[in-house]
């Protein structure tokens, strides 16, 4: 078993604590992983990515061509990497910030969810990792049937900032929320 992961948007939206967040918990959890960040030159706002590969077995590749699941956060990425999917793969485009998209390509599932509009309604931009890692898990449940682990190991890593614990398990759960309601 194999899951390749492909995270993109700009620099702010939480893409990297996202990427190392699920390659820590699949480390924890005795899996061959490989996180592998990808930086534009500006710090806030420009381009920035991760891949991510859990197995089973030794990893030879890091970085695939095609994934079994993108995460698109704004538009440019949704434009530059949404062929970048396997078939039988999942995109999952932030709809708040990506309103329109065209047809994913033949046997790619294109879920629109809307990330940024979750945090709206949790009143804080910030807890944007929260809230996508809370939907994306929810497509990891072959590999990590309790999705939990992630959600307390998010809290791990904030336990020593408790006045942030119940806004960002909010958001871990509003996300998964979020993505059920658009896969149903």
């Amino acid at each position: 078993m194999e899951k390749c992961m492909y995270f993109a948007g700009v620099g702010g939206q939480g893409l990297q604590v996202l990427g190392k967040t699920i390659a820590e918990v699949a480390n924890e959890k005795g899996f061959y992983v490989t996180y592998s960040p990808k930086y534009g030159a500006a710090k806030r706002g420009g381009l920035t990515s991760c891949f991510i590969t859990v197995s089973d077995e030794p990893i030879g590749n890091p970085r695939k061509k095609k994934q079994d699941i993108l995460l698109v956060m704004e538009p440019r990425a949704y434009q530059q990497f949404r062929h970048d999917v396997k078939t039988g793969g999942v995109m999952v485009v932030n709809s708040t910030l990506i309103p329109e998209t065209e047809e994913p390509d033949e046997g790619v599932k294109m879920v629109n969810t809307p990330l940024h509009g979750v945090c709206a309604k949790l009143g804080n931009t910030k807890v944007i990792s929260s809230v996508a890692l809370g939907a994306i898990v929810e497509l990891l449940t072959d590999i990590f049937p309790d999705k939990e682990v992630f959600k307390e190991f998010m809290l791990r890593q904030l336990s020593n900032k408790p006045e942030l614990l119940e806004l960002n398990k909010k958001a871990f759960e509003a996300g998964n929320a979020a993505i059920q309601k658009s896969l149903a």
